[in-house]
């Protein structure tokens, strides 16, 4: 006999009840008894099957959202970054490179100036890199001799930039010599009080890798970062859709090589479960077996099938249709291809996947706030993939608070919603014309993230879990419940939090909003 004190549903009977599907707005979870604090609520989550993170946060693949700025921020705090497809093959690599580069371990491939090469040289390596500072090794390469070192402390002072570097230089360098440990290293770095070690081989001198004291710091101030085996920032890179779910061509084959090799950790490949993505799928594993593969969104479970049984690593869950399926959220969405909400859909896939492939799911689309992101874990995914919430943050493309502006590609006819003059479109024939409808600012990635994660972990306290696998676990046992809300209460409730956040008096709601209206 069931419990007669049990509040709400199993979240199993909610959805093999219901005649429609659910949005993140009809549920609601009912509070359990918590017997701790919210600070010792674990968030650690993973995002493919190798790939585990502290903050299950994913920046969809969106020209307005992320690239490389956007994927270093998210890293730094504990999550991922997908850098977006719409632009060139080395344009993308870049950003991989950038955010790769951003945080090291050993620096196993500084790079280094001759002593030839003059200040000039060195100027248009900060322009282009941003490095201020290099070994010189007597050949100009990284196998060659170290002969000195050169730093903005040295360089800056000199009007004359034709002058060479071998003139500038600090020709006594503390150096380290193999073999040694990362922490031994860093050791000999604090110790002689230098902000780069370069790594010697214990025969002839020649460098081999370097280490930073900067990395150092960004350790301290970023505890949670996401890192990879040798400690440099995870990142992502997205493959874009195939055309009207057609073939993927040549270019996406070389796209995919060039950002694995790159050292791209994820690899996202939208457009669902076509046919040209599984065989795609498979081509990556075989010869990147490195490189995990997510791959979607999947609004089904056949196709969730189709993908796991293909290879991919994980599963984004989301309905084939604009910001959920990780477009634009500017732009217009196209009809859905599959009518459920975003709840019923996540639930399903994840259950499914759970259960038949020990897959971990990213809910792909509808998550606006803290509140949507623990429903998405709660009905079974491991992470969220957000595109509007960080589009108005100073780390996305065009920068916090701008304004939209509608593109107009001739040779397409489309219009294209982007941000501060962000081109969303792979044409160069655009036409820009700025219209009011202004973008919240929402500050930094570094702030606005743990403001996020700090709502998530109160939520599972208040739920009685202390991690997310204990919250998936109460979906397998129904001690996780919920009840669901009418759409009237919703449409009241929503329409009373617009007309607060906009209102110049809040206690005042608009006869057009009012529960009357309805």
């Amino acid at each position: 006999m069931a419990d007669p004190a049990a509040d709400g549903w199993p979240v199993g009977k909610v959805f093999d009840a219901a005649p429609n599907g659910y949005t993140y707005d009809d549920l609601v979870f009912m509070p359990g008894f918590p017997s701790f604090e919210a600070s010792a609520v674990e968030t650690t989550s993973q995002l493919t099957r190798n790939i585990t993170l502290k903050c299950p946060i994913v920046g969809a693949p969106n020209d307005t959202v992320t690239e490389a700025d956007m994927a270093i921020a998210l890293a730094l705090a504990g999550g991922i970054g997908i850098i977006h497809p719409n632009q060139s093959i080395e344009s993308q690599v870049q950003m991989v490179n950038r955010v790769k580069r951003y945080v090291n371990g050993f620096i196993l491939d500084p790079i280094t100036l001759g002593p030839k090469e003059t200040l000039e040289d060195l100027d248009r390596l900060r322009a282009a890199t941003g490095i201020c500072s290099a070994p010189i090794t007597d050949d100009g390469q990284l196998t060659g001799k170290l002969i000195g070192f050169i730093s903005a402390r040295d360089s800056d002072t000199v009007q004359d930039r034709r002058t060479p570097l071998s003139q500038c230089m600090v020709t006594k360098v503390v150096t380290a010599k193999e073999p040694l440990t990362l922490e031994e290293a860093r050791a000999q770095l604090k110790l002689a009080r230098v902000g780069k070690l370069p790594i010697l081989d214990a025969s002839e001198n020649r460098l081999v890798s370097m280490v930073a004291r900067s990395d150092l710091k960004k350790e301290r101030d970023y505890p949670n970062m996401s890192r990879d085996i040798s400690g440099k920032l995870l990142v992502g890179a997205a493959i874009p859709e195939p055309p009207n779910g057609g073939a993927t061509g040549q270019d996406d084959w070389e796209r995919a090589s060039a950002l694995a090799a790159a050292g791209a950790d994820v690899i996202y490949l939208m457009g669902g479960a076509v046919d040209s993505n599984l065989e795609l799928i498979q081509k990556i594993k075989a010869s990147y077996p490195v490189a995990d593969v997510l791959a979607g969104p999947a609004a089904t479970c056949r196709a969730a099938r189709r993908l796991a049984e293909a290879g991919a690593d994980g599963i984004v869950a989301g309905s084939i249709s604009g910001s959920d399926a990780g477009g634009d959220p500017y732009q217009a969405p196209v009809p859905a291809a599959v009518g459920r909400g975003e709840s019923s859909t996540v639930y399903e896939v994840s259950h499914y996947s759970r259960q038949n492939f020990d897959l971990p799911i990213t809910a792909g689309g509808g998550v606006r706030s803290a509140g949507h992101a623990l429903l998405a874990m709660g009905l079974g995914a491991s992470c969220v993939m957000l595109a509007e919430q960080l589009a108005g943050c100073e780390e996305a493309p065009a920068g916090g608070g701008a304004s939209l502006a509608l593109h107009h590609n001739h040779s397409a006819g489309a219009p294209l919603a982007v941000r501060g003059g962000y081109r969303s479109s792979g044409s160069p024939e655009v036409v820009l014309r700025t219209v009011g409808h202004p973008v919240p600012h929402k500050g930094s990635v570094k702030a606005f993230i743990p403001y996020m994660m700090s709502g998530v972990r109160k939520s599972l306290g208040d739920l009685g879990c202390q991690n997310l696998h204990e919250l998936h676990s109460g979906i397998d046992n129904e001690t996780l419940r919920m009840e669901c809300r009418s759409t009237f209460s919703a449409q009241v409730r929503d329409a009373c939090a617009h007309a607060s956040k906009h209102a110049r008096h809040p206690e005042v709601i608009p006869v057009s909003m009012s529960a009357k209206s309805h």
